[in-house]
């Protein structure tokens, strides 16, 4: 099969699979003042989060289809252009409710950078060197927890919330002119046109390990937004200053940074079908030993590194996972993989955002909710761990 037009670079590639996780881990220093600002409770702050996984649901169906249909470079474009305008809206709401219209747009126009960019990766590299890519992939994505909380930190303390969502028109407009000059299209010249969208969801909801790969990428996306949702609040009740919380995002970095580089070696040995089940170890190990963060009578400093810690391992666990998961999930669906990411991609994002939505409307401002929603995300997906390995 001939692509098209040149692909775009691999370091750009990288930079839009990494701008939604960059994009929703700068705003979450920013929960408490919106809190604040927009005169909202703590639970209505984090629905913020859950609303943009609910959108970036919906996004990857929209444009995974176009990207199949259309090009990959169209469908890139215009969800850049969704995504500027969400920010655009961002800054001049005034009102909760349009923030959280303009949270939609931001989300719908993100969720092209996971399902488009995967589906371009995934025309240039098959088997092992998709494996590969990914790793690297993951490696160069551990970034982002570690730039986003302190620059979302440092533009909350000398700009509010505002700083915030004008650090986000300024990365849209940045990516639309990349992608503009730099984006090539992908998409096989000799592939047939799509099938069906109906028929593709059909095949998928019967194939037993697309629907445990759904269930154990939402798990541990969970494990790491769920942290990004909840430690601005749960520092707060152990009497720690604002700051600390962006600090925190290079002991996740770290995290994701150690399992990129063990996903690498076991690859490169033959190993990693493996990881997702030793990663599922680790992370649950890690949500055990959390839980004693909200021990009574345990000194808050003690409680905040116990808690810090355990996430860094929960992170590495997360950094191991998700390469081998996303890389074999559509192995049998090549010739509809805009389509098939697409729905793969909607049914994890609706499992996180539910997961997310349900997080926040629970929320109990006690130092022992964080670790025990690890603990009890962990515990779920060990079915889907078994039916993988199956």
């Amino acid at each position: 099969m001939k692509s098209a037009i040149r692909a775009a670079p691999l370091a750009l590639l990288i930079l839009l699979l990494g701008f939604p996780q960059l994009s929703e881990t700068i705003y979450a220093p920013a929960l408490t003042e919106i809190a604040l600002a927009y005169h909202v409770s703590a639970g209505q702050a984090q629905l913020t989060m859950s609303v943009y996984f609910l959108a970036f649901a919906f996004g990857v169906v929209c444009w995974g289809r176009c990207a199949d249909v259309y090009g990959r470079r169209p469908a890139l474009l215009a969800a850049l252009a969704c995504y500027g305008a969400g920010a655009l809206l961002a800054v001049l709401s005034r009102d909760f409710a349009v923030l959280l219209l303009a949270r939609l747009l931001l989300a719908f126009g993100a969720s092209a950078g996971s399902v488009v960019v995967q589906t371009m990766l995934r025309d240039r590299y098959q088997g092992p060197a998709l494996l590969a890519v990914f790793a690297t992939v993951s490696a160069a994505l551990s970034l982002s927890p570690a730039l986003g909380p302190p620059l979302g930190a440092l533009l909350v303390a000398g700009f509010g919330h505002q700083g915030v969502f004008a650090a986000l028109c300024g990365l849209a407009a940045l990516l639309l002119l990349l992608s503009c000059k730099l984006a090539g299209e992908t998409r096989p010249a000799d592939l047939p046109p799509p099938a069906a969208l109906g028929a593709v969801a059909a095949r998928m909801a019967r194939d037993p390990r697309v629907l445990a790969t759904v269930w154990l990428v939402a798990g541990f996306n969970l494990l790491l937004f769920g942290f990004y949702t909840l430690a601005p609040f749960t520092l707060q009740l152990l009497g720690m200053p604002p700051w600390l919380f962006g600090l925190s995002g290079l002991l996740v970095a770290a995290g994701g940074l150690f399992g990129a580089f063990v996903n690498r070696r076991l690859a490169a040995r033959g190993g990693g079908e493996r990881l997702p089940r030793l990663a599922l170890t680790a992370a649950t190990a890690a949500a055990l030993i959390q839980l004693f963060s909200a021990w009574p009578g345990l000194w808050p400093i003690a409680a905040v590194g116990v808690l810090l810690v355990c996430q860094l391992a929960i992170a590495a666990a997360f950094g191991c996972a998700i390469p081998p998961l996303l890389a074999e999930a559509l192995r049998d669906y090549r010739q509809v993989q805009g389509t098939a990411g697409a729905l793969l991609g909607l049914m994890y994002y609706l499992l996180i955002a539910g997961g997310l939505g349900l997080i926040s409307a629970a929320y109990q401002p006690h130092v022992c909710y964080q670790p025990l929603v690890m603990a009890l995300l962990c515990a779920a997906m060990w079915p889907a761990a078994r039916r993988l390995e199956r």
